[in-house]
């Protein structure tokens, strides 16, 4: 059943309620303005009828008050064959509505001299006809206006919902990817909110429909990047180093070929190990080449270790490189069994956040101290890392990615630029970041840290929802 069917028939259930109960109130007062109408009645008859009594004029004394046309009353002897049902000429209603009144004629006997009897009788069929009378007009009354009601209902009614439709319209328009939808509520304060409501969240989809084709364009960029620079390192290095290893190993052989004397000899043994150690060192660039390829695709230590042992190994092996610098890894028993169970997408970007942090702070920052910090709060990820390098001052930048709807200022630190990855700078991070429905923020340390970190210094912090958590704290990790 449609919404305006469901009002019409709340309309008319109301109607017939009020109808309902407006009898019940009608029927109600009509049996105690009977009642008090016959009991006023019959005292009226018996002071009459005792006076008569008095006079003692006998049956054309009775006749006599009978044609004084008293309403509801009439006087008989005892014993008289003359008792009519009710007066000559009054209307009468239907017997269903007289027995629902509860009306029946009340008499009292008043004896006289010479055994006379006379009979008082209050009979209440006038007043049930006249009861019956106003409730019929009534009735007609409110079934007229309660068929014109009915009828002006569905044009009421559809103009109400007028707006609704256009609810209907502009859903549709944003189901289709068209977010221009305005409302001016018709007046109603209840669909101006609700207007509001929509075209907000028209608004939003429109911004994240433009923030995810940027991220795909971006993407695409970045992937597009990624391959120009491995077809270019393997072109112009590893073809290189093949070519030299093909000259190489033609030479030597060609040399085991020929014939060679005594002296030729040595001189070829010479040139062939000569050759060989060149082969080996090509061998050697080509491995540490492929490696290195191999790690900007994806790091190693990922596919081997659990996120938390892969974090403490990235820190350990700077710190193996870098012995003057403080390092601080801080992660908790509890935070390191949430991590690993992280999902790949996590586990890399939480990676890549610290690789590409770390390296940025060691290139640009000189700093003494670098302290890594993991926490799971609230069904997020939180990564912060921050040194003490003159690299940001303090309060000298923000940069926050968060989505859309999230505050994004943006001032960049000159002191945080190359990326040790391609495609993964700081830009990247927080595309990668956004993508997960996260925030990153770079800004400088504020005053330290528990590790004993000076003032100034320049922190990095992500926060990324965990695959379990809620849309709820998604939406909150900002």
């Amino acid at each position: 059943m449609t919404l305006k069917l469901r009002m019409l028939a709340l309309i008319g259930l109301f109607l017939v309620m009020i109808a309902g109960v407006g009898g019940m109130v009608m029927i109600a007062n009509a049996r105690d303005a009977v009642r008090a109408e016959m009991a006023s009645a019959l005292e009226l008859g018996t002071v009459l009828g005792r006076a008569e009594l008095v006079r003692a004029t006998g049956p054309d004394g009775i006749a006599a008050l009978n044609r004084l046309g008293l309403r509801h009353l009439r006087f008989t002897v005892a014993g008289s064959r003359e008792e009519p049902a009710a007066p000559a000429g009054t209307a009468s209603a239907p017997d269903w509505f007289t027995a629902l009144i509860g009306a029946s004629p009340q008499e009292r006997r008043l004896d006289g001299a010479g055994g006379l009897v006379l009979r008082v009788v209050a009979e209440p069929w006038d007043e049930v006809a006249e009861v019956w009378e106003d409730m019929s007009d009534l009735a007609l009354a409110v079934l007229v206006t309660g068929a014109l009601l009915l009828a002006s209902a569905p044009l009421a009614v559809g103009r109400a919902l007028a707006p609704l439709s256009r609810f209907e319209t502009g859903l549709e328009r944003l189901s289709v990817g068209r977010y221009d939808f305005t409302f001016d509520g018709a007046g109603v304060p209840e669909l101006k909110r609700l207007g509001r409501g929509i075209a907000a969240l028209a608004a939003k989809l429109s911004a994240a429909k433009h923030e995810n084709r940027r991220l795909g364009q971006r993407l695409v960029e970045v992937q597009d990047g990624e391959r120009r620079e491995i077809a270019r390192e393997i072109h112009d290095e590893l073809g290189a180093a093949l070519f030299a290893v093909k000259v190489d190993a033609g030479r030597i052989l060609r040399l085991s070929e020929g014939p060679t004397g005594a002296v030729g000899a040595a001189g070829t043994a010479s040139e062939v190990a000569e050759r060989a150690r060149s082969i080996l060192a090509t061998a050697a660039d080509v491995h540490r080449m492929s490696r290195r390829i191999l790690v900007r695709l994806r790091p190693a230590l990922l596919d081997q270790l659990p996120l938390s042992e892969a974090l403490a190994e990235l820190v350990g092996d700077w710190a193996r490189r870098q012995p003057d610098i403080g390092w601080t890894l801080d992660i908790g028993p509890d935070v390191a069994a949430e991590l690993d169970g992280c999902d790949e997408v996590l586990r890399l970007t939480a990676y890549r956040l610290v690789q590409e942090s770390l390296v940025n702070a060691l290139r640009h920052a000189t700093p003494s101290r670098v302290e890594v910090r993991v926490a799971v709060l609230a069904g997020r990820m939180e990564i912060s890392i921050a040194d003490d390098g003159p690299g940001h001052a303090a309060g000298t930048g923000v940069r926050d990615s968060g989505g859309p709807g999230m505050p994004s200022p943006v001032m960049s630190s000159p002191a945080i630029s190359t990326p040790a990855v391609p495609g993964f700078g700081i830009s990247g991070m927080a595309e990668r970041v956004q993508a997960l429905g996260g925030a990153l923020i770079i800004a400088g340390a504020d005053g330290g840290t528990a590790a004993g970190m000076g003032a100034g210094g320049t922190r990095v912090t992500a926060r990324l929802p965990l695959p379990q958590a809620s849309a709820a704290q998604a939406e909150q990790v900002a």
